[in-house]
């Protein structure tokens, strides 16, 4: 009977080990964790100074759109395709949006070639905005980066390519693009790969500890890879196990367990 009470023992030790893998921590499932997201005025301050600019570089495609009260006039100064196209996939976006060559320039109509590397989006719109003040009186320029593509892989739900709308993207707002983590997902270890120029460059970074608002990767630039880790959990594949299962174990290893007692004490 010893022997019995031994192995029920073992059962039960058993379930509870198949429940702490059944079941994720809540630790491990909430990003930005610590005692700094208390305080989100100190946060926007200090991130906001140490924020770098995305300085335009050659091969980028820029959309440039120009409006004013005389829409004739304007739209000789706009790329025909940028007024009807929408912006749908990276094809679309090559015909909308002005390439900047190798020596810096993009081919503006009826200006000519206008130097934009190395400024910044809004330096490159007021640039774009005084020579167009030169032909049209009471116009407004628009200025977008549309190389902004993504890639998002690993443990997350729709892994690809992504093509950005936006002037900057940080790394939760990425990861939601791809419908977020899995289940698996290691949000401790979110590997970011960057090229800067021709160095290639890796980060690890941990989405769980909110002091990623501080990190200069927590804002993505374009060209940026997302490599989201496995928890070890999914080589056993126990995580999926749902929780009405594990618990149906326990409950049966404790019957078990009422059932050998009952009968050792007659």
């Amino acid at each position: 009977m010893y022997k019995n009470i031994i192995r029920v023992r073992n059962l039960v030790l058993l379930s509870a080990v198949v429940l702490n893998f059944a079941c994720v921590p809540l630790k491990k499932s909430i990003y930005l964790q610590g005692e700094i997201a208390k305080d989100l005025s100190e946060i926007e301050s200090k991130y906001l100074s140490d924020k770098e600019p995305y300085l335009v570089k050659a091969n980028d495609n820029l959309y440039i759109q120009v409006n004013s009260l005389d829409e004739r006039t304007s739209s000789f100064l706009n790329n025909e395709s940028g007024a009807t196209t929408r912006i749908e996939n990276p094809m679309s976006a090559s015909l909308v949006g002005y390439r900047v060559e190798l020596d810096g320039h993009i081919n503006f109509p009826f200006v000519g070639k206008v130097y934009v590397a190395n400024l910044t989006l809004p330096e490159v719109r007021n640039k774009i905005q005084d020579v167009v003040s030169q032909y049209i009186d009471e116009s407004s320029v628009t200025v977008k980066l549309l190389n902004d593509n993504i890639t998002i892989v690993g443990e997350v739900r729709a892994p690809g390519r992504y093509l950005l709308y936006d002037e900057e993207i940080n790394v939760l707002e990425a990861l939601s693009l791809a419908g977020d983590v899995t289940d698996y997902a290691n949000k401790k270890k979110v590997r970011l790969i960057r090229k800067e120029g021709e160095v290639q460059q890796m980060v690890i970074l941990n989405t769980l500890d909110d002091k990623l608002l501080f990190s200069p990767y927590y804002y993505l630039k374009p060209g940026d890879i997302l490599y989201v880790e496995p928890r070890r959990l999914k080589s056993v594949q126990l995580s999926s196990m749902p929780l009405t299962l594990a618990l149906t174990l326990i409950n049966t290893t404790l019957l078990l367990y009422t059932f050998y007692i009952t009968n050792f004490e007659i």
